[in-house]
């Protein structure tokens, strides 16, 4: 009886749009521990405790970003398109990231994740186009994002070839995911919404994402300098 309860229960309840909310709350809780606003919103007693809270439940959102960079890259009707539209938002992004994370206007030592993501789907591109040479191209993204400091360094393009490449096969991509993350335990949990996505896009604002980096970034700087 219980059998045939489960199997009647739908857990495919996510649809990107819902996805992007998670990753989008999720990121947002980490960028305020990170940026260090936690400690000027509360005192030093608690303040520490929190940061770490914050810092935990973040890592959620960067492996469901790559797995909705996959989701976007094979659905999309024009590339081209999807690649400019995530590089002008890398680079419309990369000041707000420096002034908040590093107080510089410009700082090359990090670059934000919209660089990541860019790194990543060039890579599914060519991963595409000349499907006998995917491992270098999987290597090239690594080596490009390693030396360009992207955020979570050559973590991203060897994550999104992981979902990209096992797409159909769910148990090979869990363990694959998994295990690039196993470095930060907390971002396994991410699997689970992930794996509850139906393939649905939900309703949402087209470019919420692009818009919500860099604003919530510029956020966080007016808090930092209005609070201090």
């Amino acid at each position: 009886m219980k059998g045939k309860v489960l199997k009647k229960i739908n857990f495919k309840i996510f649809s990107s749009a819902a996805l992007k909310y998670i990753a989008m709350l999720t990121m947002l809780i980490d960028h305020i521990g990170a940026s260090g606003l936690i400690f000027i919103l509360f005192n030093s007693s608690i303040s520490v405790r929190l940061y770490h809270i914050s810092r935990m439940v973040g890592r959620i959102s960067f492996p469901i970003y790559l797995f909705l960079l996959v989701e976007g890259f094979v659905h999309t009707k024009d590339i081209k398109k999807y690649i400019i539209r995530i590089a002008a938002f890398a680079v419309l992004s990369e000041i707000p990231f420096d002034l908040v994370f590093w107080g510089h206007i410009l700082e090359f030592y990090h670059q934000n994740v919209m660089w990541s993501l860019l790194i990543c789907v060039i890579m599914m591109h060519m991963m595409r186009k000349y499907p006998d040479f995917s491992i270098i191209f999987v290597g090239i993204g690594c080596f490009i994002a390693w030396i360009c400091r992207c955020d979570y360094v050559y973590i991203g393009p060897l994550a999104v070839a992981c979902m990209y490449l096992f797409r159909d096969w769910i148990i090979y991509k869990n363990v694959a995911t998994a295990l690039v993350f196993s470095f930060e335990p907390p971002a396994i949990f991410s699997l689970i919404p992930i794996n509850m996505y139906n393939g649905k896009k939900g309703k949402s604002f087209k470019y919420l994402f692009y818009f919500f980096y860099p604003v919530h970034l510029l956020v966080l700087v007016l808090l930092k300098n209005l609070l201090r």
